[in-house]
């Protein structure tokens, strides 16, 4: 397969499943001020969803709700918005037409559609919940045309290992921003109520609140919140269970281990860390390794684009 083809449809992978966790953060991340055990800070709210979205703030500017929330979802201008990175995907899509099947192009399609015409000034007042909503969604039906109608080849691997390096990515940012939101409650000498409410904040934003209430059988705290969103291997939000997936695709496509500057390598490395890592040994550390990971991950993300993508 061409280079340029390959990087065309890892790109679709990313820009699609992106779009999806951008969604949720806003959605879960604002809604949350109404069942805050708190009289949550609007400004804490809007700065989590700044930091997160990497929109670029000037310091000390008043976060405006309706620039940052139109930032995130419907700004054309903005590289990282929910339309940029919907709009990227359909293009890409559209270029593939000849090797996706057609029920993709068309939900992708959809999906974009769907985006591009949704009223600004209806989302700006009262439309940022059934936008939000209506994104993932789609996300879910476009995930399952993937699976369901392309032949799984390389072009069903290239695309699913997009979406499961930038599915580690976003959890990995996600982890991190409420992290440090957590540090903010915590040096305004917020109650442990108030921190552990942001743990199960953390589990929405990554839809694992249920299965992590089923597996521990006890409310989230810090170590059940961590340990499950980064070491459980079975959760399909978990950083071990998507750096597995990584690893498998990378294999589908045959870039196996051979040499310690391979592909392969790297991310074998870095799953059989996790494989055998206990959480009392992060414990002390848990937004450190995240960021270690994240960067890692990035480390990935070159090596393909320098050894795979650009040849």
């Amino acid at each position: 397969m061409l280079a340029r083809i390959a990087n065309t449809l890892y790109w679709m992978g990313r820009y699609l499943e992106r779009t999806e966790h951008l969604a949720r953060y806003l959605r879960v991340q604002y809604f949350t001020t109404q069942d805050a055990p708190m009289s949550q800070n609007r400004d804490f709210v809007l700065g989590s969803i700044v930091n997160m979205a990497g929109i670029p703030w000037e310091e000390g500017k008043p976060f405006v709700e309706s620039e940052i929330l139109h930032a995130v979802a419907l700004d054309a201008n903005n590289p990282m918005s929910i339309l940029s990175a919907i709009t990227s995907a359909r293009e890409n899509a559209r270029g593939m037409r000849n090797i996706i099947s057609t029920e993709l192009w068309e939900v992708i399609n959809k999906y974009y559609h769907f985006v591009n015409n949704y009223p600004v000034s209806y989302f700006k007042t009262r439309g940022l919940y059934d936008f939000t909503l209506n994104a993932g969604e789609h996300c879910s039906v476009i995930r399952g045309y993937v699976d369901s109608t392309l032949t799984h080849n390389d072009v069903w691997a290239l695309i699913r290992l997009g979406v499961h390096l930038e599915r580690t990515t976003q959890i990995a940012r996600i982890i991190s921003c409420k992290l440090y939101d957590i540090y903010v409650l915590t040096d305004q000498n917020e109650n442990m109520s108030v921190e552990n409410y942001q743990y199960t904040v953390l589990l929405k934003l990554l839809e694992g609140f249920d299965m992590n209430r089923h597996h521990y059988k006890a409310a989230p705290d810090r170590q059940k919140t961590m340990e499950f969103l980064i070491l459980n291997a079975d959760f399909p939000r978990s950083l071990a269970f998507n750096l597995r997936q990584i690893q498998y695709f990378v294999r589908k496509l045959g870039l196996r281990e051979h040499t310690p500057d391979s592909i392969g390598f790297a991310v074998g490395r870095l799953c059989a860390q996790y494989q055998y890592l206990l959480y009392p040994e992060i414990e002390d550390k848990v937004g450190e390794f995240v960021s270690e990971t994240l960067a890692k991950v990035y480390e990935l993300h070159g090596a393909l684009d320098k050894n795979y993508f650009h040849v």
